[in-house]
């Protein structure tokens, strides 16, 4: 449900509730892509489920996703378990062969330490972390062009990160690489400023100002 929101016009409150519609399903198909790359990055470390698991105690997928991300995952990684089995069926056989002092110093030195798989859990769950930022500026973005004569920039972008109950560290990540992304666009900004050379002294100390009325000061 939309959270209630001054002077929406009933159009522009159909827009926005489709454009939400949009962005959760961006969401969760980032989320399972990222999933999908985590368990396979982590092949030789974890198992599929466990390494699954995993994911979602690094990542944190919201609540109602989980069951759509995992059920998503569990389909695309279908053809990696079935070769998984394969592997652990012909490994097994090879062992057998294997004295039992042998065995245990076979295990020893390719069962990996925990600290290892900890850094590399971490490692694959910060480029879900980049995947899934880069998805919420894409829709932050378009929360813009969709308020765009009622609300301000940073007000929409501010209405997306609520709707989606972002955390304050993410969320201050977004509303700053979307503002950073509207400062560069031509059509955000004066037009007697693109006629200056940015290396001109003109520009130091000046205020940039968006058409909606946002003010960045330049240095």
């Amino acid at each position: 449900m939309i959270i209630a929101v001054r002077r929406l016009s009933q159009e522009t409150r159909l827009h926005l509730e489709i454009h939400y519609a949009k962005a959760f399903e961006a969401l969760a198909e980032t989320y399972c892509i990222q999933a999908v790359e985590f368990v396979r990055r982590l092949r030789t470390r974890l198992p599929i489920e466990e390494s699954l698991d995993r994911y979602f105690r690094e990542v944190g997928v919201p609540a109602p996703m989980e069951e759509t991300v995992r059920a998503r995952a569990l389909i695309t990684l279908a053809p990696l378990a079935t070769s998984v089995r394969e592997t652990d069926s012909r490994a097994a056989s090879g062992w057998t062969t294997l004295l039992p002092d042998q065995l245990v110093e076979t295990i020893r030195r390719h069962a990996p330490g925990a600290e290892d798989i900890s850094l590399d859990c971490r490692m694959a769950a910060s480029v879900s972390y980049e995947a899934v930022a880069a998805t919420h500026l894409a829709m932050a973005l378009g929360t813009v062009d969709v308020l765009e004569g009622e609300f301000t920039p940073d007000e929409a972008i501010l209405h997306y990160i609520r709707y989606f109950n972002l955390p304050s560290v993410e969320a201050q990540i977004i509303l700053r690489r979307a503002l950073a992304q509207l400062a560069a666009r031509e059509d955000y900004l004066p037009n007697t400023l693109f006629e200056r050379s940015v290396s001109g002294s003109a520009w130091r100390g000046s205020t940039v100002t968006f058409r909606t009325g946002l003010a960045l000061r330049t240095r």
